[in-house]
């Protein structure tokens, strides 16, 4: 059957080295008005395998394998130990894997996209410095809460001349942080309220009307300010916990907005620096607090208890009755101690008289 095949194989390449002809659709089964196009022969089977035909085998050289089978295997013990056949857990990276420029590209495109982020470039100068401004109230009154919690967690005096130099008393203390706080308070409602308002500025720039994105930026101003104020009735923990979480709300509402065109493209970046000092901020306020209710509730158990706390003391021994017995005791040891004085003076009072009567005698 192969040997058939050759010479037809051989008849096929012959004729698939000459020039392929050009073939043309008959006027007759044309379609009147379709334009003229040449038409390429198909090329022939043989064609098709000589082009895809496999790269040619390489020659073995019998007379090096046989010179690397008569060599011997040399020994290296010291090249042998208990760890030399111990696949470890922690294997360091290869130098192709330290030395590879596309990582080092890769390393160096995130350090420069972090710097972006926090350089706010984009934003402008006039937005960036009022935003950081506006976030140094905050800041300050985070920490003076925490110099107040400290401060009210110390016995004065100390011992420290240090602490006692720079703590104040804790009446002091509890008057400052009643100040403190409801500054807080009422300066991050104002910046909630202020956040939710740019976005009612927002559509007012706008010059198409849409009732679809004029409700949803006023419900945003809105929603900020109903958020907002009724913090300033809560107590103290549960306002600064609803705060943050209104400032993160805001942010992702921010977000969203400039990824879909509703705000300027760098407002979210913008936001996200704001928002991360702001929330930091209350997260010490908050950490302030606690320290402050922990010491409170302790010192005051820790009152309670020493009083109600009986100690060492024997309650089932009547100390009454035996303080009135040691008082009988000592006023008889009295009398008995006067009374034996007594009987000394008149001995010695008796034995006197007796000698002046022998003189005279």
């Amino acid at each position: 059957m192969f040997r058939a095949a050759r010479p037809l194989l051989r008849l096929t390449a012959r004729t698939s080295a000459n020039p392929l002809p050009l073939r043309t659709c008959s006027p007759v089964l044309r379609r009147p008005g379709a334009p003229w196009r040449p038409v390429l022969a198909t090329p022939s089977l043989a064609a098709r395998s000589s082009a895809t035909a496999p790269p040619p085998k390489q020659p073995i050289d019998h007379e090096h394998e046989k010179q690397v089978a008569q060599q011997s295997i040399e020994a290296r013990p010291g090249e042998v130990s208990s760890q030399s056949s111990v696949r470890h857990v922690m294997e360091g990276s290869s130098s192709s894997a330290r030395d590879d420029p596309s990582l080092s590209r890769g390393v160096k495109h995130d350090i420069e996209v972090f710097r972006d982020t926090f350089r706010l470039s984009a934003v402008p100068r006039e937005s960036h410095i009022l935003g950081l401004a506006g976030t140094l109230p905050y800041l300050a009154t985070s920490l003076s809460t925490i110099f107040l919690a400290w401060d009210l967690t110390k016995q004065l005096p100390t011992g420290n001349a240090l602490y006692d130099a720079v703590f104040i008393d804790h009446q002091t203390a509890r008057h400052l942080l009643g100040v403190i706080e409801p500054l807080q308070l009422g300066y991050g409602a104002v910046i909630i309220s202020f956040l939710g308002a740019i976005h009612w500025g927002l559509e007012y720039a706008e010059k198409k009307p849409s009732p679809k994105r004029t409700r949803f930026r006023y419900g945003v101003g809105l929603a900020a300010s109903a958020v907002a104020w009724p913090t300033l009735y809560m107590p103290l923990e549960y306002a600064l916990t609803t705060q943050f979480m209104a400032f993160v709300a805001l942010y992702f509402v921010d977000s969203r907005c400039a990824s879909r065109g509703l705000a300027p493209p760098w407002y979210g970046t913008y936001r996200f620096l704001l928002t991360a000092m702001v929330g930091f901020a209350i997260l010490l306020s908050l950490v302030a607090r606690a320290k402050i209710s922990t010491h409170g509730r302790l010192s005051s158990q820790g009152l309670s208890s020493s009083m109600a706390n009986p100690g060492i003391a024997d309650n089932e021994t009547d100390w009454a009755k035996l303080e009135a017995e040691d008082m009988a005791q000592a006023r008889r040891e009295k009398a008995e101690a006067e009374k034996k004085k007594k009987e000394e003076e008149r001995k010695k009072k008796s034995g006197d008289g007796k000698k002046a009567d022998g003189d005279k005698k």
